[in-house]
C-alpha cells in the first residue's frame, strides 16, 4: 500500500526499504544524493564500494562522483571542528554521537573512494555480467560495441533483397513511391525496435495481391484497347452542355484528353492514375450533371470507373500488404540481429541489460540477485523518470522484492527523453510500487516571485501533466538561498515576462507559424541587445555586476530555431554559442564536407563537381558557376587544383590533403564571414579530425572513407551521442540551448520563445507508438491497424503530457529572469500552454487532445481574460503585456586580433620517394605539356581549315572529355533501347553543363561507336555486341611498385614492340624517383569469345576531317600523348588481374588487346583504321615489365 507525498528530511529520513523521492526542478536533486550516500556511509556503516548508485549517463556518473566525493571531504572537515554552513552537515554533527568513529569511517571512504560503484545501468550490467559470468551464462570473450547500426542496416537490406526483389514492379513502384525503401526501413527499426516489451500491431503476414493486380491490369489493358475509337467522341462528351462547367471546364478539357493519351500510351499499367481522370468516369460524369439534364453515357466511361475502382482496391490491398512487411520486418529482426550479432560475437549496450534481466529471471535468478545485494547494502538511482520499463524490471528483480535500502530519486515532470527510450509510465509504475513516496519542495535555483509565478501557472489546471500520477508540487522559496537578484536602473523587476503576439489584421485570428517565429526572433534579440546596453551602461546589475552576454540563454525546441535565432543576433553584433543536442553527422558542414571530398576523389565527374563548386565550403554561386562553365582554361584549372588534391589523399593520407585544400582553398576565411562563421569552422574542423582518426584507425583508402562518412550521415553506424556537436567558443556569449540539452542547467535570464508546439500526429500514414497496458508498461507500435483512429488519440495525449514537460523543463531553467512567448499561433490550439493556460472542462477523457483543441477555439475574450487572471494571482511576480519594439541598430562586433603562431620546425626526415605513382604522376612533368595540363587537349599540329562540322565541332577539353566517358559508362552497348539511349545523353551533358541540343551529333557519334568494327581480324567484335556482364568499367587497380627513373623507365619501356619514335618521347620525361604503388582506372574492360580487351576512351579533338583520325594521326596523338606508355601500364594491370583470377590463364590465349577509341573518328563506312587504334604487346614485352615494375612479383 503506498502513501501520499511526504515532505522530504534529508537528516531523518529513514534509511530502510524503497523509497521514491520526487525532486522537482531546483530543489537539490544532487545534494541530496550526495547527503544520503553520507548518512549510509556514517549511520549504517556500509562500505563506499557497497553503495551503489546508478544514473544514466556518463556525464552525469563524473558529476556525481565529484559531487559525493567533495561532500565527504566537507563532512570529514565538519566533524573535525572545522565548522560548517550548510544545515545539513550541522545536523548531521549534532546528531552523531561518536565523532571519532565517524571520521574513520569517512577517512576510510575517501580512502576507497576509487572503489566507489558509482556508474551507468550500462555500466552496472556489464560489471554484473563479467563478474558473475557463470550464474548468468555469459560469454567470457565477448566484445562490447558501442553501436550496431551496420548490424542492423545489412540486416534490413537482406530483408529488403528477401521481400522486394521477387514482387511485382506494379508494388515495387507503388511502395516506393509511398516512401518504403531500405532507408525508411531502417528508421523505423531505429525509432522503436530498441525500446524493450515493444508489442507490434497488426501482427499480420503480407497478403496476396496477385489476383487484384491482374484484375487491375486487365482493366487497364480493356481501357486502352478502347480508347483509340472512343477517343473522338469522349472528347466531344466532355464538352456536352449538360456539365456544369465549374467541373468540366472547356479549357482544360484538350489536357485531360492529352492525359489519357499519355496514360494508355505507357508500356504497362502503372500504381499512379494522372490527376483528371475521374473527369472520365460515370460517377463524376453523373455527380457534375446539370440539374435535369442527363449525363453523357458512354461504355468508355464504365470502363474507366471499373479501372478507378480496380485501382483504389489493389492501392488498398497494397496498403495491408506494406503494413504486413512492416510487421514481418520487426520478426525478422527480433530472430537476426541476436543471432548476427552472436555470430560476431558482439553485444551491444542495450544487449546488456536484457542478459541480466534474463539472467534474473533464470533458473538461476535468485542465487544472482542475491549475490548482487551481497555485494551492493544500498542502491540510489538518480534521474529515475528516465528509467525504461527493462531498467526497472531488473532494479525491482534484485532489491525490491527482498529488503533493501533503495532510493529512487528523479522527477516525472522532467522525463523528456522519449526519443532514447524514456519511459514515463515505467516511472508511473515504480511509483505504484514503492512503499513511501516524498517531495522535495524548497526551490534553491530560482528568485521567489518567480517560484511563486510558476506555482500559479502549474496550479492553474488540476491535471497538468495530463496524467494524475505526474503530479505537481508547489515549491517554495528555499530559507538562505544565495542570491544574485537582477536590478534594473537600481529596483528589482518582475521576474516572469509573459509576451503576447497577436495578429494585427484580425486579433481572433491564427498567425501563421513561420511569420510567428521571425518576428518573435527579433524581438527577443531587441530585448537582449537593451538587456546589454543597460548591462554596459551599469544600469542592469547582476549581484552587483553588469550583466552580460554570458548571463542570456534562449532555449529553443530545434536546432534549426537555435541557429535563426543565431543569425539575428549577429545581424545586431551579440555574440551567440549554440549548446547543440545534436550529431556531428547531421550538421551542413558533413553534408558539404560529403560533397567536396566525393569531387576531388573523382575530379572528372562533372555533377559532383558542380555540386562541390556551390558549397558554402567554396562559396560559388550560380552566376560565377555559370561563368566558369563558359570558360574551359577556369574550369579546368579548378579541375588540376583537385586532382592534386586528389593525388596528395592516395599519396601522403586524408589530413595532409585536407588541411592543404583549407589553407589553399582559404576556406576558413570564407566561413568565418557567416554570421555562424565560428560554428561552421568548429565542425569543419571537428569532421576532420574524425575523418582522420577513422582513416588511420580502420585504413580506409578514399571509397572506404566516403562509403564511412555517406553512412554515419545517413544514420548507420553511429548513435546520437557518438559524435556531438562541440561548442565553438567558449567567451562571452548568449547561450542558444535545445531543451533537451539544457535539462539539469540554469541560466540567469532565460528566453522560451517557442514552447507552442502542437500535440498531434503528422501524418496519418506514419506508424506511432503509445501505451495501452497490456505489456510492462505497455508499449505498442501500431503500423496501421483497425483502430489505430483510437490509438492515435492515446498516442497524442501522451504527445502533449511531453510537450508539458518540456514546458516545465524550459521555464524552470531561470534564476532571476524568464521570458516566455504566447498567442494565437497556428497550431497551438493542441499546445502545452492551451492546456495548461486554458483547462479542457473534462481532463479525464481519452480525446484530450481534441477536447483541449476545441475548448481553446471557443475562446475569445477570455484568451486575454485567462491569462490576466493569472498575472493577478502571481501577485507582482508575472507580467503581460506585447512584444517590445525596440529600434535596434545593427551594431559591428569588435575586430579580434590577429594572432600569428609560430609552429614548431620538423627536423626528421620524409622519404620522398615512398608514395603513389600513376600514369599522369609519370608525364606530370614532361615538357612538350600542353598549358592546361590534359594529355587529352593536345593541339593540333595546324588549326583546321575548315569549320568542323557534325561530331567534329563538339567541344575540345577536359570536360567534354568527362562528359562522354561518363556517357559510356552509364550505357546500354547493345543499344536496343534508343529513347533509353538518348535520355542517358541528355541527362549527360546537362550535368556536364552543355547544351542538350548537342544530343543528336552525341547519339550519332554513339551510333558508330557501337556499331564499328574493332579489329577487322576478329570477326563481329563490336562494343554493341557485348552484355553487360562481359563489361568491367573504371576498374581500379594497385600494384606495388619498384623504384622507378625516367632513365630506368625509358630503358624498361623499349624494344621492338614500342613505335618508332616513342623513345624520343620518353627521354623527355621528368618526375622524381618514385616507389611505393601503381594505381590507375581502366575505362573499359571487356571479354568476347574467351578473351579479354582494353579500352580507353579518348575525345581528342586531332581535326574538323575523318582523315584527321586515320593511322598517322592516331599514332601521332598517342606519341605525343605518351599514350603509348599508358597502354602498356594498362595492359601490365590486366595481365596481373587475369593471372590471378583465371586458374588456367596464358596471356596468348586470353589477352585479346587494346583499343584506343577516337570518338570523333569512328565511323563504320570508312572501315575500322578511322579512330580506333590497336595494340597488342607482346608477351615478352609484358613479362619483362612486370618483372621490373612490380616490387616482390612472383613468377606467372
Amino acid at each position: 500500500m503506498t502513501e501520499d507525498f511526504k515532505d522530504f528530511d534529508l537528516l531523518n529520513v529513514p534509511l530502510k526499504g524503497t523509497s521514491l523521492v520526487e525532486a522537482s526542478a531546483g530543489t537539490g536533486k544532487s545534494f541530496s544524493i550526495a547527503g544520503l550516500f553520507l548518512r549510509l556511509l556514517i549511520e549504517t556503516a556500509i562500505p563506499v564500494s557497497e553503495i551503489l548508485v546508478v544514473t544514466f549517463t556518463q556525464a552525469a556518473t563524473e558529476e556525481l562522483r565529484d559531487r559525493i566525493r567533495r561532500s565527504i571531504t566537507d563532512a570529514l572537515e565538519a566533524f573535525a571542528g572545522g565548522g560548517c554552513k550548510e544545515s545539513f552537515l550541522q545536523g548531521l554533527v549534532e546528531k552523531e554521537k561518536d565523532h571519532g568513529e565517524t571520521i574513520n569511517r569517512l577517512n576510510t571512504a575517501l580512502r576507497n573512494f576509487d572503489c566507489a560503484a558509482i556508474m551507468t545501468i550500462h555500466g552496472f550490467c556489464w560489471r554484473i555480467l563479467k563478474e558473475n559470468a557463470f550464474e548468468s551464462l555469459s560469454m567470457f570473450d565477448v566484445e562490447l560495441v558501442s553501436s550496431q547500426e551496420l548490424i542492423k542496416a545489412e540486416m534490413v537490406d537482406d530483408f529488403w533483397r528477401q521481400h522486394l526483389y521477387t514482387e511485382s514492379a506494379l508494388f515495387v513502384q507503388y511502395a516506393v513511391q509511398v516512401g518504403l525503401s531500405p532507408d525508411s526501413l531502417l528508421k523505423l527499426l531505429g525509432k522503436h525496435f530498441s525500446r524493450p516489451f515493444l508489442k507490434v500491431i497488426p501482427a499480420v503476414e503480407p497478403p496476396d495481391v496477385s489476383v487484384q493486380e491482374q484484375a487491375f491490369i486487365k482493366a487497364f489493358e480493356t481501357l486502352r484497347s478502347a480508347w483509340p475509337l472512343a477517343r473522338e467522341k469522349v472528347a466531344g462528351l466532355l464538352r456536352s452542355d449538360g456539365l456544369k462547367r465549374n467541373c468540366y471546364n472547356l479549357g482544360k478539357i484538350p489536357a485531360w484528353i492529352e492525359s489519357m493519351d499519355s496514360f494508355l500510351s505507357r508500356p504497362g499499367a502503372e500504381c499512379t492514375l494522372f490527376s483528371g481522370f475521374e473527369k472520365f468516369t460515370t460517377t463524376e460524369l453523373c455527380r457534375s450533371a446539370k440539374k435535369n439534364c442527363a449525363p453523357p453515357v458512354h461504355p468508355f466511361f464504365d470502363l474507366c470507373d471499373s479501372l478507378r475502382c480496380s485501382h483504389s482496391a489493389l492501392l488498398d490491398l497494397y496498403d495491408k500488404k506494406i503494413i504486413g512487411l512492416k510487421s514481418e520486418l520487426f520478426r525478422f529482426a527480433n530472430r537476426e540481429l541476436p543471432a548476427r550479432k552472436g555470430k560476431m560475437n558482439v553485444l551491444y549496450f542495450d544487449d546488456l541489460l536484457l542478459n541480466l534481466l534474463g539472467a534474473l529471471q533464470g533458473k538461476a535468478g535468485e542465487q544472482l540477485a542475491a549475490t548482487i545485494r551481497g555485494k551492493f547494502k544500498a542502491a540510489l538511482i538518480d534521474e529515475f523518470q528516465d528509467t525504461d520499463p527493462l531498467q526497472y524490471t531488473i532494479v525491482k528483480e534484485v532489491f525490491a522484492r527482498k529488503p533493501s535500502i533503495l532510493f529512487f530519486i528523479g522527477d516525472p515532470k522532467q522525463s523528456i527523453y522519449g526519443f532514447r527510450g524514456a519511459d514515463i509510465f515505467a516511472y508511473m509504475e515504480a511509483a505504484r510500487d514503492v512503499q513511501t513516496r516524498f517531495t522535495l519542495r524548497e526551490n534553491w535555483r530560482s528568485e521567489p516571485d518567480l517560484v511563486t509565478s510558476l506555482n500559479v501557472l502549474f496550479e492553474n489546471n488540476p491535471r497538468p501533466f495530463v496524467y494524475e500520477e505526474i503530479r505537481f508540487h508547489p515549491c517554495a522559496p528555499a530559507h538562505g538561498r544565495a542570491s544574485e537578484r537582477l536590478l534594473i536602473n537600481g529596483k528589482p523587476a518582475p521576474p516572469f515576462h509573459m509576451w503576447i503576439v497577436e495578429n494585427d489584421s484580425d486579433a481572433a485570428k491564427a498567425i501563421p507559424k513561420q511569420e510567428a517565429r521571425r518576428s518573435i526572433s527579433v524581438a527577443v534579440a531587441g530585448e537582449i541587445a537593451e538587456l546589454l546596453r543597460l548591462g554596459k551602461e551599469g544600469r542592469a546589475l547582476l549581484g552587483g555586476r553588469p550583466l552580460g552576454e554570458e548571463d542570456i540563454a534562449v532555449l529553443v525546441r530545434r536546432n534549426r530555431d537555435a541557429a535563426e535565432m543565431q543569425q539575428v543576433l549577429s545581424g545586431l553584433g551579440i555574440p551567440s554559442v549554440l549548446y547543440s543536442t545534436g550529431n556531428l553527422f547531421d550538421s551542413h558542414e558533413a553534408m558539404e564536407v560529403q560533397r567536396v571530398l566525393s569531387s576531388i576523389a573523382a575530379p572528372e565527374n562533372g555533377k559532383l563537381f558542380r555540386s562541390a563548386l556551390v558549397t558554402d565550403i567554396l562559396g560559388l554561386k550560380g552566376a560565377d558557376l555559370e561563368k566558369l562553365i563558359s570558360e574551359e582554361r577556369e574550369w579546368e584549372s579548378w579541375v588540376v587544383r583537385f586532382t592534386h588534391y586528389r593525388d596528395l589523399w592516395v599519396g601522403r593520407g586524408f589530413i595532409r590533403m585536407f588541411r592543404r585544400f583549407l589553407n589553399q582553398e582559404e576556406v576558413l576565411a570564407r566561413l568565418m564571414r557567416y554570421p555562424d562563421g565560428e560554428r561552421r569552422c568548429t565542425n569543419l574542423l571537428h569532421l576532420s579530425e574524425v575523418l582522420h582518426q577513422i582513416s588511420v584507425d580502420k585504413r580506409l583508402n578514399r571509397a572506404g572513407l566516403l562509403k564511412w562518412l555517406a553512412a554515419h550521415r545517413a544514420g548507420v553506424g553511429t548513435e546520437p551521442e557518438e559524435h556531438p556537436i562541440r561548442l565553438e567558443s567558449d567567451e562571452r556569449a548568449v547561450k542558444l540551448v535545445t531543451v533537451h540539452k539544457s535539462k539539469g542547467l540554469e541560466y540567469p535570464v532565460v528566453f522560451c520563445p517557442f514552447g507552442w508546439n502542437g500535440s498531434t500526429l503528422r501524418s496519418s500514414r506514419e506508424p506511432f507508438s503509445f501505451h495501452n497496458g497490456e505489456t510492462p508498461a505497455g508499449l505498442t507500435l501500431d503500423l496501421g491497424s483497425e483502430h489505430a483512429e483510437e490509438n492515435r488519440k492515446q498516442a497524442e495525449k501522451e504527445n502533449l503530457s511531453e510537450n508539458l514537460r518540456l514546458l516545465y523543463v524550459s521555464l524552470t531553467r531561470a534564476k532571476e529572469r524568464c521570458y516566455f512567448v504566447w498567442g494565437r499561433f497556428r497550431d497551438a490550439e493542441t499546445s502545452a500552454p492551451a492546456y495548461l493556460f486554458y483547462p479542457p472542462p473534462s481532463l479525464a477523457e481519452d480525446d484530450v487532445v481534441a477536447a483541449t483543441r476545441n475548448h481553446f477555439l471557443k475562446l475569445e475574450k477570455d484568451f486575454m481574460g485567462r491569462l490576466q487572471e493569472l498575472e493577478r494571482k502571481a501577485g507582482g511576480g508575472l507580467v503581460i503585456y506585447p512584444p517590445p519594439d525596440f529600434p535596434v541598430k545593427a551594431q559591428v562586433p569588435e575586430q579580434r586580433e590577429s594572432v600569428h603562431p609560430s609552429c614548431r620546425v620538423f627536423k626528421g626526415h620524409i622519404d620522398r620517394e615512398q608514395g603513389f605513382a600513376s600514369f599522369s604522376s609519370l608525364i606530370s612533368g614532361h615538357e612538350a605539356e600542353p598549358e592546361d595540363g590534359d594529355p587529352e587537349a593536345i593541339p593540333t599540329e595546324t588549326p583546321p581549315l575548315e569549320k568542323p562540322q557534325g561530331f567534329f565541332s563538339f567541344p575540345a577539353g577536359m570536360r567534354a572529355g568527362s562528359c562522354l566517358h561518363a556517357l559510356f559508362e552509364d550505357l546500354d552497348f547493345t543499344g536496343r533501347d534508343s529513347e533509353s539511349i538518348k535520355k542517358t545523353i541528355g541527362e549527360k551533358l546537362i550535368e556536364h553543363g552543355y547544351d542538350p541540343e548537342w544530343g543528336e551529333e552525341v547519339y550519332g557519334m554513339v551510333k558508330r561507336v557501337l556499331q564499328a568494327d574493332l579489329d577487322p581480324i576478329v570477326p563481329d567484335l563490336r562494343l554493341s555486341r557485348l552484355r553487360a556482364e562481359d563489361r568491367l568499367q573504371e576498374l581500379e587497380f594497385y600494384w606495388p611498385l619498384k623504384r622507378v627513373t625516367p632513365e630506368s623507365l625509358a630503358e624498361i619501356v623499349s624494344g621492338r614492340d614500342i613505335p618508332p619514335g616513342f623513345a624520343e618521347y620518353l627521354g623527355r620525361l621528368e618526375f622524381s624517383p618514385l616507389r611505393g604503388f601503381m594505381r590507375g582506372f581502366l575505362d573499359l574492360l571487356f571479354r568476347f569469345r574467351g578473351r579479354y580487351y582494353l579500352v580507353d576512351w579518348k575525345s581528342n579533338d586531332l581535326g574538323a576531317r575523318i582523315e584527321d583520325y586515320g593511322r598517322e594521326g592516331m599514332m601521332a596523338a598517342m606519341q605525343k600523348g605518351y599514350y603509348v606508355l599508358q597502354y602498356l601500364i594498362y595492359t601490365v594491370a590486366v595481365h596481373q588481374y587475369l593471372r590471378l583470377r583465371l586458374p588456367d590463364y596464358r596471356y596468348e590465349d586470353h589477352f585479346g588487346g587494346v583499343f584506343y577509341i577516337f570518338l570523333r573518328g569512328v565511323d563504320p563506312d570508312r572501315g575500322p583504321d578511322f579512330g580506333i587504334f590497336r595494340a597488342r604487346p607482346s608477351e615478352e614485352l609484358v613479362r619483362k615489365l612486370a618483372a621490373e615494375l612490380i616490387e616482390d612479383k612472383k613468377p606467372g
